[in-house]
């Protein structure tokens, strides 16, 4: 009996670690919705050939995910509506995490693999964060990845002539050219603090860390056709992230950016590893917007989504609301009188001249639109204090408008208010340490509900 005492409690210790994983390194790669949904089931017969499957259950398409390759003895899923979406790097840092987990999840008797007192969770998340980050440079392709970053981080502990460093890096992790001299290595010489900025020159790597070429980048940001989803001050090097291209970047902060397909798709802020799912957010507007065509419809999702990032990394905190276009007079009534742009008020200075700066630089001067805005204008618009609100067409309706709360609402103010405009619609909270949550609810009288999250820090998170 207390042999089985013992299995029984090592296998429940073996449950709460896979949830632990899947809850807090996994879920967030991934296109899914609710809740893990636990089954004590075994699986038999056959070698898995990935942690992570897409699999058909009745009407609906669901993600499993198993702890091991060999009879897995339960395994969690979770409802998705994209069973197309892309598993590789959620495949790729769960195959590492679970090479170090505590427990062998192959047998019903959950024998210990690598023991750590389980009171000290300290030490296992900090074996996990490592094979996470293993597992992102394996799925980004190079082999120097992650040496690089360690010394990257060492830079960040230190400063040079007094002052705290930024890098940049391309990696051709395609393995098509060949360099000479490592400079990953050079890196822990202090004169290699000097050869980047971080944001137009950098160093350009083969996979091995060995110079290939110095590069700079090109200004291009009025060219309608780039479609780099990067903050503002990134985007031209995030063009140059393409054909197998990698770009790394340290600011002089000490986060870290990785960039892949002309994307930003990771980021280290407040100690920790964030993805940034730009298809969610991108799709999320999409589904927001009063569609006219696809190119229209994309063209919103992209230039809402470039703003909420640029608003990220300036770190001045901002919310942007798209309000259903049923329900614009009543907000406007309710929450924005004074503020609403179609009112007219000579007497209002602000309002003025934010009409004026938001129809000089509109297409349409009669009824201007977000997406058609100069991008840094919207940058410094979201900036101001109070909330940007649109209607579903894109039609801005208020900027810098405080939004009129019921008081003991949870939270700060700027979550509060951002989850009231999302009973309208959709509403995004940009803080000012560059967390961004995205809200909505099916009707106003329902609670807002969290679409999309990233880049928060630990008090955000719990909000």
């Amino acid at each position: 009996m207390l042999i089985n005492n013992k299995i029984e409690a090592r296998k429940n210790d073996a449950i709460l670690e896979f949830q632990y994983i899947l809850t807090t390194y996994i879920k967030p790669l991934l296109q899914c919705e609710g809740k893990l949904i636990f089954k004590d089931k075994k699986t038999i017969n056959h070698k898995l050939k990935k942690y992570i499957s897409c699999y058909k259950n009745g009407q609906s398409f669901y993600l499993y995910f198993f702890p091991s390759l060999e009879t897995p003895q339960f395994h969690y899923r979770i409802l998705t509506k994209n069973p197309k979406q892309k598993l590789g790097i959620a495949e790729k840092i769960l195959r590492e995490i679970m090479l170090v987990s505590n427990f062998d999840y192959r047998n019903s008797d959950f024998s210990l693999l690598n023991f750590y007192d389980t009171k000290q969770y300290v030490y296992r998340n900090a074996r996990f964060d490592v094979a996470y980050e293993l597992g992102l440079c394996n799925w980004l392709g190079s082999n120097c990845l992650y040496e690089l970053i360690q010394r990257l981080y060492d830079w960040a502990q230190k400063t040079y002539e007094g002052n705290h460093m930024s890098f940049s890096f391309l990696i051709d992790s395609s393995n098509k050219l060949i360099g000479t001299t490592n400079y990953v290595k050079f890196l822990k010489n202090d004169h290699s603090a000097v050869f980047t900025d971080a944001i137009s020159s950098g160093i350009k790597l083969d996979s091995n860390g060995n110079i290939i070429e110095y590069f700079s980048t090109a200004h291009k940001h009025s060219d309608d056709k780039h479609t780099a989803w990067a903050p503002y001050e990134f985007i031209d090097f995030a063009s140059l992230c393409d054909s197998g291209w990698i770009g790394v970047i340290m600011q002089n902060n000490g986060d870290i950016l990785i960039f892949k397909k002309r994307s930003l798709v990771f980021a280290k802020r407040n100690g920790k590893w964030a993805y940034l799912n730009s298809f969610t957010i991108q799709t999320t507007v999409e589904k927001f917007y009063e569609r006219q065509s696809d190119d229209s419809s994309k063209k919103f999702a992209d230039e809402v989504h470039s703003s909420v990032l640029d608003t990220s990394f300036a770190h001045t905190g901002g919310c942007i609301a798209i309000i259903k276009k049923e329900y614009c007079n009543d907000v406007l009534k309710t929450h924005f009188l004074k503020d609403a742009l179609t009112a007219v008020d000579p007497k209002n200075e602000k309002k003025a001249i934010v009409q004026r700066l938001i129809n000089a630089g509109s297409l349409n001067e009669a009824e201007p639109y977000f997406q058609h805005l100069d991008r840094k204008l919207r940058l410094e618009l979201l900036s101001l204090d109070g909330a940007t609100v649109l209607d579903s067409s894109g039609k801005i309706l208020c900027v810098g408008a405080i939004v009129r709360i019921d008081g003991g609402s949870d939270g700060g103010g700027r979550l509060a208010a951002t989850k009231e405009l999302a009973k309208y619609g959709l509403a995004i909270k940009i803080s000012e340490d560059g967390g961004i949550q995205g809200f909505s609810s099916t009707t106003p009288s329902d609670d807002a509900q969290t679409l999309f999250k990233t880049f928060l820090n630990k008090e955000e998170d719990n909000a």
